[in-house]
């Protein structure tokens, strides 16, 4: 969207606060979706069947058309899959919840996108880009628990009942009314029924760390995929801004190259020739070329600024910072560092926290102990299956190949071993 219909959105955005915030938006507000009593009523309630419904209709759609959102989509049934829906399964387990009423479909696309989704049913979505991207299966359990803590949630079905449904209709209202926002008024109600709010992220956030833990992971290296994309968008800032400065320093030398072999044409006669003409011409029409480039390279630098502070004004997800912040005093209440009451900063987190225990919930209990084997006098018997030649070769192809990372391959080459 441009920079005009953001300003736009700003305007709606601001006329819509005022309606939300007159006296007949009162009962709306009464009705607040992201109290402790509307997350314990949806931790004790099922999916709705609707819901169910509308996920399934959704994934028939999906698998028969093969794109979405304008990108081919492509059903992948690979090692890839086996591992997203092993993982899937262990935290539907922990949330307890029966895998087998779940679906999960790996989807490949190209390029690949590092994203994983819910479509408010027992229907789950992940992308191979998510799969090569996640560095540990820490980070992979983190992500998968927050799309699950959408639907445990029950987000979609809240949301119909939240502010948030007012004002899209309102939206839709201002967009039959309106000629020259309506195209503007029309995008402001997509998101606000579409998107999840800042409240549903910041709660599937404080889900995904009851998650994890239950299942044995560790919900702050979790949050490493999260830190290494702020990581990696300082990097971007800081080179772009480095890069402005170099262009700078560049302009400014060819402009005083310029005058200085503009003054000594002047300076004299004998040095007013046709080739030192020529000369003085071409370097003054490089001079004013960079000057040229460098205002335009700073003039989309800004938009995209601004663009930047506006997409953070409407984001739902938590500021990256916020977030790590969030996740990292959620885990410290998960291993007894740090009381309740101090999780209050953080409020979705910490409504997230008084309503699990308010439900007695499982995911507030400590982690099963992993399984011993029994001890045998028996001797060891060699494993079943292709030798450990084979075994090597088979994971040394997959590295190969691209389908899973150089952690991976390292971590099952020696499981393989171990087993020898």
């Amino acid at each position: 969207m441009c920079i005009g219909a953001h300003r736009a959105t700003l305007t709606i955005f601001a006329l819509f606060l005022g309606l939300a915030l007159s006296p007949l938006s009162v009962s709306a507000q009464l009705k607040d979706q992201h109290s402790v009593e509307a997350i314990v009523a949806a931790l004790k309630s099922p999916i709705p069947p609707n819901l169910v419904k509308e996920a399934r209709d959704f994934d028939d759609k999906l698998m028969s058309a093969g794109h979405m959102e304008g990108g081919k989509v492509y059903l992948v049934t690979d090692e890839r899959s086996a591992r997203a829906n092993a993982m899937v399964r262990k935290l539907l387990e922990a949330m307890g919840e029966d895998p087998s009423h779940w679906v999960v479909r790996i989807l490949d696309t190209d390029p690949p996108v590092a994203n994983a989704f819910v479509t408010g049913g027992k229907y789950v979505y992940v992308y191979t880009g998510l799969i090569g991207e996640a560095t540990s299966d820490d980070e992979l359990a983190f992500v998968l628990s927050h799309e699950l803590g959408h639907s445990l949630l029950k987000h979609r079905a809240r949301a119909q009942e939240d502010v948030t449904s007012t004002i899209a209709g309102l939206a839709v209202l201002a967009a039959m009314l309106s000629k020259k926002h309506k195209d503007d008024y029309l995008d402001f109600a997509k998101i606000a029924t579409t998107s999840y709010s800042r409240g549903d992220e910041e709660e599937a956030d404080a889900i995904a760390v009851a998650i994890t833990r239950r299942v044995g992971f560790d919900p702050l290296r979790g949050a490493d995929f999260f830190s290494r994309g702020k990581r990696q968008q300082d990097k971007t800032q800081q080179e772009n801004e480095q890069l402005l400065v170099k262009m700078r320093q560049e302009v400014q030398q060819a402009q005083t190259t310029c005058q200085q072999w503009t003054q000594q044409y002047n300076s004299s006669r004998q040095y007013q020739t046709q080739e030192n003409a020529n000369k003085v011409n071409a370097i003054c029409r490089d001079a004013e070329a960079r000057r040229l480039h460098y205002n335009q390279t700073v003039q989309r630098y800004n938009l995209a600024m601004q663009q930047q502070k506006l997409d953070s004004f409407f984001a739902t997800h938590p500021q990256e910072q916020n977030r790590i912040a969030s996740i990292a005093a959620l885990t410290d209440y998960a291993h007894n560092r740090r009381d309740l009451q101090s999780l209050s900063k953080f409020q979705q987190s910490y409504r997230v926290m008084l309503a699990l225990q308010k439900v007695d919930s499982v995911l507030l209990k400590a982690p099963a102990p992993a399984a011993t084997a029994p001890v045998a006098d028996a001797p060891a018997k060699t494993p079943a299956g292709p030798g450990l030649a084979e075994q090597l070769a088979q994971l040394k192809r997959a590295r190969d190949q691209g389908l899973i990372t150089d952690a991976e391959y390292e971590r099952k080459r020696q499981q393989i071993l171990n087993r020898y």
